[in-house]
């Protein structure tokens, strides 16, 4: 079985990092959420945590992406 190299580590890791990062926006805007339930007495406040942590999450996931993209093409013209 080959060895991966370390390129492909790199690449698995920051996949992985991105993965991860749309479940701890939600969970952090549920918490959120939750924290201004309680003291405003106010449920619809856990499901407008949700949303907000899924729309910054995913803002997140595609500012990365691009970022990734931009330097992905900055390498391949650097390499010709």
């Amino acid at each position: 079985m080959p060895t991966p190299s370390g390129k492909s580590f790199i690449t698995g890791s920051k996949y992985f990092a991105i993965a991860t990062t749309l479940p701890g926006y939600v969970l952090a805007g549920f918490l959120l959420g939750a924290l201004a339930d309680h003291w405003l007495h106010r449920p619809v406040l856990r499901g407008i945590g949700v949303i907000v942590g899924t729309l910054i999450g995913l803002g997140n996931i595609v500012r990365q992406l691009l970022r990734d993209e931009k330097r992905d093409e900055s390498t391949e013209e650097h390499s010709k």
